[in-house]
């Protein structure tokens, strides 16, 4: 079966380097490293362990960025790895792939970041204003957080040029602020280097240490956002794999850079019997430590305008997949329209918007104010982990099709991906033992593509539309 490819004159290709490398960057650099080293601080208490962890995702995550630079110059049309899964393992498995991407690895985690967004923003406002609970202090942050999306795809809806725009300023934001929160930290902040060599050893970390790895695989989720813009980046072949390999790198040394801002700042078992808030804004409560409520509570409001960042990107480069699959008919096909004075998807940029808005309420709903976040962010971490493998090993079979290089090709293959696949396996194990309810809830979500596409493909065939059969 041969894929149709998503027409390259619907979407132009303006993006160039700095705009795929910093969508790259803002994807990556977000909720993870500003709320999970908080949780796993919580569950080792030991400073190295975290260290290596960060570094085992750095490498992790490099291996996968290598794999998708192949896989994005093999195939550089607008969906990522919905059109490399697609195009390996076919058109139910893709669909299957591409509706629990879109659940999953986008409107999932928009909806946690920008849950985390208000959390830093109002936590200096709760003190002074809002309170810390009832009924205004609850719903005030899903509210919040409700705004920043709506916002933020409304942005992304009025062209091409105002969507790089946006991305390129709140991304530069994001890295001046979080680069000088790490050298203001270490430098003049009132920290005890005595953190970096207290704590329990790795030895008696467990499986707990393994278990914490999948906060991490999340925290280094969005190495391959820019494959998503593949359809829209100029000179692609040489573009992507720079945007992508570069972007990797920079966040991985930002994050070792931050975590010991975090180690300095904290003693290891600080957050033991922490208030969750105080968990999941673990920047802040760092801050609190380094300098004083004077100084912690507006760099809390600054650390969660940093995350403008990645709402933005995860907008941005997830409904490239609602408007592929809608190109490929497999989704309905009002997503494929392109604003023809604005080239954007701005049909395919509401649909994620308005699902990642349903996800964060329903979450608010069932688990309530104080659980909201850590049932979100452990709903998408499962499912994300098997989504990536899957995309991975996507290159296996496309090489075999086509052994030829395709501008970029992965450096020592097949270690990379096999090497990522590995660790990826056993992250899946450890977690399905450690908690099987969230991860039967993420694998459900994963097939949960299946029955719909089987629904949709009879009703092409009832309808006589056998064009993409």
């Amino acid at each position: 079966m041969v894929m149709p490819s998503v027409p390259e004159t619907s979407l132009p290709r303006q993006f160039g380097y700095w705009t795929a490398t910093l969508v790259t960057v803002a994807s990556m650099v977000g909720v993870g490293i500003l709320t999970t080293s908080g949780y796993i601080l919580r569950d080792t208490e030991s400073p190295s362990t975290l260290f290596l962890l960060w570094t085992v995702g750095g490498v992790l995550s490099l291996m996968g960025a290598l794999t998708f630079a192949e896989l994005a110059t093999r195939l550089p049309h607008a969906g990522g790895d919905y059109v490399f899964v697609r195009a390996a393992y076919g058109e139910g498995i893709g669909f299957t792939y591409g509706w629990a991407t879109l659940l999953l690895g986008f409107a999932g985690p928009t909806a946690v970041i920008s849950h985390a967004l208000a959390v830093y923003f109002l936590l200096p406002l709760r003190v002074h204003w809002i309170g810390s609970g009832g009924a205004w202090g609850d719903w005030v942050t899903p509210a919040t957080a409700t705004f920043v999306i709506a916002m933020l795809t409304i942005g992304h809806c009025r062209g091409q040029q105002a969507s790089a725009w946006m991305q390129n300023a709140t991304t530069t934001l994001k890295l001046v602020l979080l680069v000088a929160f790490a050298v203001a930290g270490l430098a003049w902040g009132s920290g005890d280097a005595t953190h970096f060599t207290t704590g329990r050893p790795l030895s008696d970390q467990g499986l707990v240490a393994i278990g914490a790895l999948v906060y991490v695989f999340y925290g280094y989720s969005g190495w391959n956002a820019s494959a998503y813009l593949a359809g829209e980046v100029a000179k692609p072949t040489t573009t992507l794999p720079r945007a992508i390999l570069s972007g990797c790198l920079m966040v991985t040394l930002l994050y070792l850079a931050i975590n010991a801002t975090y180690v300095f700042a904290l003693p290891p078992d600080a957050l033991r019997q922490a208030d969750p808030r105080e968990i999941e804004a673990i920047a802040e409560t760092a801050a609190r430590r380094l300098f004083g409520p004077a100084i912690s509570e507006p760099l809390s409001i600054l650390i969660g305008l940093t995350i403008l960042a990645s709402v933005s990107s995860y907008l941005l480069t997830g409904s490239r997949i609602c408007y592929a699959m809608a190109v490929d008919g497999v989704f309905p096909r009002y997503a494929a329209r392109v604003r023809a004075n604005r080239g954007t998807p701005a049909a395919a940029t509401l649909t994620l918007g308005i699902a990642s808005i349903l996800l964060l309420w329903g979450s608010f709903v069932i688990s309530g104010a104080a659980d909201a976040f850590a049932s979100l962010l452990n709903f998408t971490s499962v499912g994300l982990v098997l989504l990536t493998s899957l995309a991975v090993s996507s290159l296996f079979i496309l090489r075999r099709r086509d052994p030829l290089p395709a501008g970029f090709s992965t450096p020592l293959y097949p270690l990379p991906p096999l090497l990522f696949l590995l660790v990826t396996g056993g992250l899946m194990l450890v977690a399905i033992r450690q908690s099987p309810a969230t991860s039967l809830w993420g694998a459900a979500a994963v097939v949960s593509g299946a029955p719909l596409y089987w629904i949709a493909k009879n009703w092409r065939l009832r309808s006589g539309d056998r064009s993409t059969l």
